[in-house]
């Protein structure tokens, strides 16, 4: 075919061949025009149709394509060559390189991935508007100019063609990684969705460089995979990529196409609410603290009296017959209320000897523990979160927590599903259930996701960025997030993992997250940018299963003075307060003695009152919060908790052998994290 003229137009390169049939690099007036030329075998049954055939009425579409991001139509007409009549279309020539190609010499941020994606967008569509399908949209269909502009490629009559040949040969029509599930099963009746289907494949990998369906060893397994299971998460990749945009791939790859956008206005509307980086959209979260309540009602009561006050409080909602006067007075002072709805424990033998959760009207009827079989119906689930929300309803509080449980249970440690659900994945679907009753009754107050997991699921890479996938991508307003067990005996492995994973939350969705019931440690995540954590007035220091296991009080013999220069709540017999007595008396007492307006002047062996120390407690903590937010950047906020971390250690060092060497190593675990988070950035 080369140097052969066809009604003017001059072959001069071959540029590859298809299906259905042939494309040609050709001339014509000094002007560069890509001719396709199409297989007598696969027109001669169309064109016996007599002027009323698919090709015909193509061409006619194909004419009326217009748009900067797509090859335009030229000319179109009908050759002989050996007996034989050809039909070709000419097309404009594209200089250029495939995308396919592009991607695998250059990763894309995010920006620009979008922005090659609204390209196509708006390619696709004027395709979709003169009633065409792509049928076979892919990366190698898509080229790039040197303007940074894209066009698609190999739309229109080629696709019709090879549909028709469909009826005869039975082939699936298109790229196998591309085809939607309709395609594979049934390529002669798709309609522009599985476009957008292939939008999202294409998507995924301008974002990540890989396909959403993982390394495949056969063609069986794709098609299964694409039909069967749903693909992997763009946050496996980009864990902090905004949630829109994780939303969009969802439903472009949905499995039925009625699921996916119905329009491309739709697909944009997605790109439009999101911004593509964290930095653009991160908010500069205030350091908070969130006090967990019992039995305080006399110590908060002397703290107002005094002039104080506190800012935010969990509530334990098994105490709210016991402790009504307690929850009426931090309604009466206006406190952001945060109700524990204590669905924890009722999956514990223990919850039937605490009479508060036996009266919970979700509590199980029968005194058995709550098990997820309990909530396999649908209708169950409904029941269960109505109750729950409407016990924290009753309070008038503005923050409604979603029903969460611990997520193993003492079972095998992994949140990740496999083909069973377990408690982190029921928690997830009680959340959105969640969200439909709130919208239902029009509640204008904040949905709390509150989630429960083992410490080991955080150093497990897969499960953590499992976590982190699931968590971003859900429809609340804050996270709630328990560990078992941050403590002082905690790993750095642990408390890195532990760390990173609640500040990656955080950054991914721009919403607050509080890290439930840590001590000391959780200034350090404030530092970093974290907005809250919580801990009681000297108790409630850390979460662990246990607590559940057994009902009995382990602090019944002691009591806990905060000692702010040790960042450490020192505990001391009630009866013998031997302990602080030397540590006040020995040669850096007065420089570790604290001179609050509850201990200034106090006898040391008065200290270990139970109300002072816990006024004593909140008043230390909420200086301690205040100084932070008077610091303006994260940068600035780390020096200063390192430089306590320092001062801490002097003391310890110098307090012995009161204290052990092993009493406070901790203290070097959490510097050694800190300096880990900063060379993280």
């Amino acid at each position: 075919m080369i140097g052969k003229k066809i009604n003017g137009y001059e072959i001069i390169e071959f540029k590859g061949k298809g299906s259905f049939g042939t494309v040609y690099k050709c001339q014509k007036d000094n002007h560069i025009y890509a001719m396709k030329i199409f297989a007598r075998d696969y027109i001669f049954a169309e064109f016996a149709k007599g002027t009323n055939n698919r090709i015909t009425r193509e061409i006619e579409a194909l004419k009326k394509v217009h748009g900067r991001y797509v090859a335009g139509y030229i000319d179109d007409g009908a050759f002989m060559d050996n007996g034989w009549e050809y039909i070709y279309v000419i097309m404009e020539f594209v200089e250029g390189k495939d995308l396919a190609n592009v991607m695998k010499l250059k990763v894309f941020n995010i920006d620009e991935a979008l922005n090659i994606f609204e390209q196509i967008l708006s390619g696709i569509e004027s395709i979709h508007l003169q009633k065409l399908i792509h049928r076979d949209l892919k990366p190698a269909n898509i080229y790039m100019l040197d303007s940074g502009d894209i066009k698609i490629l190999d739309f229109g009559l080629s696709k019709l063609i090879d549909y028709t040949s469909i009826t005869n040969t039975g082939d699936q029509l298109g790229t196998p990684l591309y085809m939607s599930p309709e395609q594979i099963s049934d390529s002669k009746n798709i309609d522009y969705r599985s476009d957008y289907y292939a939008l999202g494949v294409v998507l995924f990998e301008l974002l990540t460089g890989h396909s959403p369906y993982g390394t495949i060893s056969s063609r069986e397994e794709l098609y299964y995979k694409i039909k069967m299971e749903p693909p992997m998460s763009v946050r496996f990749f980009i864990p902090t990529i905004n949630n829109n945009i994780d939303n969009l791939l969802l439903e472009l790859l949905q499995k039925e196409n009625y699921k996916r956008p119905n329009t491309i206005e739709d697909i944009r509307r997605y790109i439009k609410n999101s911004n593509t980086t964290s930095e653009n959209i991160a908010k500069d979260f205030k350091p908070t603290h969130y006090v967990r309540l019992w039995n305080e009602k006399t110590v908060l009561e002397e703290y107002y009296a005094d002039g104080y006050a506190i800012e935010n409080v969990v509530f334990p909602i098994n105490h709210q017959n016991q402790q009504k006067n307690l929850l009426k007075l931090i309604k009466e002072q206006n406190v952001n209320i945060l109700i524990d709805p204590s669905t924890i424990r009722l999956a514990y033998d223990t919850y039937a000897d605490v009479k508060g959760l036996v009266a919970l009207p979700y509590a199980p009827d029968d005194l058995s523990r709550l098990e997820i079989e309990d909530l396999k119906d649908y209708e169950k689930k409904k029941e269960y979160v109505k109750k729950v929300v409407d016990e924290q309803l009753k309070h008038g509080v503005k923050n409604i927590a979603a029903p969460f449980h611990m997520s193993n249970n003492s079972n095998v440690v992994k949140i990740k599903m496999d083909t069973n659900e377990n408690w982190f994945s029921l928690d997830v679907k009680l959340l959105e259930e969640t969200r439909n009753y709130l919208e239902s009754i029009g509640f204008d107050g904040n949905l709390v996701g509150g989630f429960c997991i083992k410490s080991d699921i955080l150093t497990n890479k897969t499960e953590r960025e499992y976590f982190l996938n699931v968590l971003s991508g859900l429809n609340c307003d804050m996270y709630w997030i328990y560990v078992d067990c941050i403590n002082e005996n905690s790993n750095a492995a642990l408390l890195y993992n532990y760390a990173t994973a609640l500040l990656d939350l955080q950054k991914s969705t721009n919403k607050p997250v509080i890290a439930g019931r840590i001590g000391a440690f959780g200034l350090m995540l404030l530092a970093f940018g974290l907005y809250a954590f919580e801990s009681g007035t000297s108790r409630f220091e850390s979460f662990y299963e246990d607590l559940y296991k057994d009902t009995s009080d382990p602090f019944n013999m002691y009591v806990r003075y905060y000692m702010p220069e040790l960042l450490a709540n020192v505990a001391v017999e009630r009866k013998n307060p031997v302990r602080i007595i030397q540590l006040l008396h020995s040669n850096i007492g007065e420089d570790i003695a604290c001179h609050c307006p509850y201990c200034d002047g106090i006898d040391p062996a008065l200290l270990v009152a139970d109300g002072l120390t816990r006024k004593h407690f909140l008043y230390r903590r909420n200086a301690e919060i205040q100084e932070l937010r008077n610091i303006p950047t994260v940068d600035e906020r780390v020096r200063y908790i390192k430089k306590r971390i320092d001062n801490a250690i002097g003391y310890y060092k110098n307090l012995k052998p009161i204290f052990k060497d092993d009493d406070y190593k901790h203290l070097k675990t959490w510097k050694e994290v800190m300096e880990k988070l900063q060379n993280r950035g």
